[in-house]
């Protein structure tokens, strides 16, 4: 896996700015690949599971810290509960009926309160999204290597929109905005072909 500065230095060359003057700032490439992790993170978010003490009449349970989304909810572990649509704030709690879960606000809401054997420590399983690392200029990032290419493409773009801007603003006409229709035209092939593969992985997987 690259660090930031690792991928600095392939942006350089992907962007053929490796003279002397250089046209973009160390700075600002760095900007745009710390911003190009958490675009990386929107589209593919690292998943991650969280645990939650259970108490008889429990009912509420805080999201984990820095959770992009909530993909699961199971109670007891192995037992996946239903998700309802949204909570019914204030409505009489049901017995004797199946545990589901809603998302309110940064709080997980069970449909009913806790109760048997849903009840124990660590009892309640929560699936979630998270962001990968921000891009560091010493310590490797822990999202896919397979995807360092999608980073390196998608600041490629950034940078020669931005150029395109600046140039704009001095009333020419340069090639910057046709490398940046280039470089957005290739990443969107490049994540169309990343979802193809994605979704076959998962096809083979159920077919085993």
């Amino acid at each position: 896996m690259s660090n930031r500065t690792e991928l600095r230095a392939r942006l350089r060359l992907e962007l053929g700015d490796t003279g002397t003057p250089s046209l973009w700032s160390d700075t600002f490439l760095d900007d745009l690949l710390v911003e190009a992790g958490a675009w990386y993170s929107r589209l593919w978010p690292r998943h991650a599971t969280g645990y939650r003490d259970v108490a008889s009449g429990d009912r509420t349970f805080a999201v984990p810290d820095g959770a992009l989304g909530i993909s699961g909810v199971e109670c007891p572990p192995g037992l996946p509960l239903p998700q309802e649509a949204s909570p019914v704030i204030g409505a009489p709690l049901q017995t004797g009926v199946r545990q589901t879960w809603s998302l309110w606000g940064d709080e997980i809401l069970l449909g009913r309160a806790a109760s048997g054997d849903e009840v124990g420590s660590s009892s309640l399983v929560i699936r979630h999204l998270l962001p990968w690392d921000r891009l560091d200029p010493v310590e490797p990032w822990n999202g896919p290597e397979g995807d360092e290419r999608l980073l390196i493409l998608w600041c490629a773009a950034q940078a020669y929109a931005w150029l395109e801007g600046q140039e704009g603003k001095r009333a020419r006409n340069p090639a910057a905005g046709s490398s940046s229709t280039r470089y957005a035209d290739q990443l969107e092939r490049e994540i169309s072909a990343r979802r193809r593969a994605a979704t076959s992985r998962q096809l083979e997987t159920s077919d085993q």
